[in-house]
């Protein structure tokens, strides 16, 4: 069942995906908005408690980014599945949030071309992304172990990484972004490249000159570098 809070913008953008996805809506009791997509098929589970239009209009938005056939954290995930140090930073969940920070930069621009406000694009939308509190839990992380990287803690710092950069309100991150540095300029580096090369990639003109595969095969030989002569534990 269509939930009834739509506005005009959600109905014609589900109007629209209509023409190329089966769309289905599911009430559940959870806080917050969510789709699963499978072979031409959406559901989007909602609470009709707190249901808005922005909200599965985010939703949507996910299915429409779908149209455009990338792949990015499924690819790092099945690229890395049998590295046998990077397989224990790089988990399923970790490569799904890397999907989603990328997919909501892209998809930022059309939500606020629909009509909506920066603050309804996410749960504590305009909150920062990470703290440096939680930030300093890498450095003791990394200093547990010592002569070795815990996997933990490269996951955290790349997880973090991603937030930040993926943060669609101007939050100040200098602080943090000098921490990290600090932390592993290199790993800073490979991290902010990839970024760097996905705020420019056009999603809408997928070809040979520009293809995800590319994007994301780089990242994973560089991070292949990086790890060459490291122990993980």
């Amino acid at each position: 069942m269509i939930p009834n809070v739509l506005d005009n913008s959600a109905t014609s953008l589900l109007v629209d995906l209509q023409k190329d996805f089966d769309i289905s809506f599911e009430p559940k009791d959870i806080d917050f908005c969510g789709v699963f997509q499978k072979s031409g098929k959406a559901t989007i589970y909602y609470n009709p408690k707190i249901v808005n239009s922005a909200s599965i209009a985010h939703e949507l938005l996910h299915v429409w980014l779908t149209r455009f056939n990338y792949s990015i954290g499924d690819h790092i995930y099945q690229g890395l599945r049998s590295d046998k140090k990077l397989n224990m930073v790089f988990n399923k969940s970790l490569c799904d949030y890397i999907t989603n920070c990328c997919d909501h930069f892209k998809m930022y621009p059309k939500f606020i071309n629909l009509g909506y406000k920066p603050a309804d694009f996410l749960k504590n939308s305009m909150d920062e992304k990470a703290s440096i509190k939680d930030l300093k839990e890498i450095k003791r992380l990394k200093q547990k172990f010592c002569c070795s990287y815990n996997s933990k803690a490269i996951n955290f710092y790349i997880g973090s990484l991603f937030s930040i950069f993926a943060d669609h309100v101007k939050n100040d991150y200098t602080q943090h972004h000098e921490y990290l540095k600090q932390l592993d300029y290199e790993l800073y580096s490979i991290v902010s490249d990839f970024w760097n090369k996905w705020v420019i990639f056009d999603i809408e003109n997928i070809d040979a000159s520009n293809s995800d595969l590319d994007l994301t095969n780089s990242f994973i030989d560089n991070m292949k570098k990086w790890v060459k002569r490291k122990r993980i534990v």
